[in-house]
């Protein structure tokens, strides 16, 4: 499956979601490495709306979809897989063949150690866990030693 990553919140409130994203922005990571939340649906479902984007007729009825929640029994995790709609809370990358670059590795590393560090994580983790080919992220992303032990220390991966 290649490289494929999540890394996903324990609350997965859009304020929470908003606070991460944040953290993101500050530390300015490409825009492209965010939290996925309501915004992002509603984002596509206009998107789907205006007639913009690749929608599948066989996936997104237009007979059948008549408002936003129609759209979101055809756009979810379940129905879709979570490449595509990842469910919200997570974070997404791939970690092979430079598709997620060096630099964007080392601002979500940077992210990471932000938020486990943050007063109200103190023994604590606000990340559920992480997934997928979460091990090379770790190897790739120029973490210290000590960086790499609170990263392990902290997140679990899934599988």
């Amino acid at each position: 499956m290649g490289g494929f990553t999540q890394l996903k919140l324990k609350d997965t409130s859009e304020e929470n979601i908003a606070k991460h994203n944040k953290i993101l922005d500050d530390l300015k990571v490409r825009k492209c490495f965010r939290f996925y939340s309501e915004s992002d649906v509603k984002k596509e479902y206009e998107a789907f709306i205006k007639g913009e984007g690749a929608f599948a007729e066989h996936l997104f009825p237009k007979a059948k979809i008549k408002s936003y929640s129609d759209f979101k029994k055809y756009w979810n995790p379940k129905a879709l897989g979570e490449i595509f709609c990842p469910p919200a809370g997570t974070l997404q990358f791939d970690c092979y063949f430079g598709r997620t670059s060096k630099r964007a590795m080392k601002g979500i590393k940077g992210y990471i150690i932000n938020a486990l560090l943050l007063p109200e994580n103190f023994m604590k983790t606000p990340f559920e866990g992480a997934s997928g080919s979460w091990t090379i992220f770790l190897e790739r992303c120029s973490a210290s030693k000590l960086n790499l032990e609170l990263i392990n220390e902290k997140i679990r991966d899934r599988y």
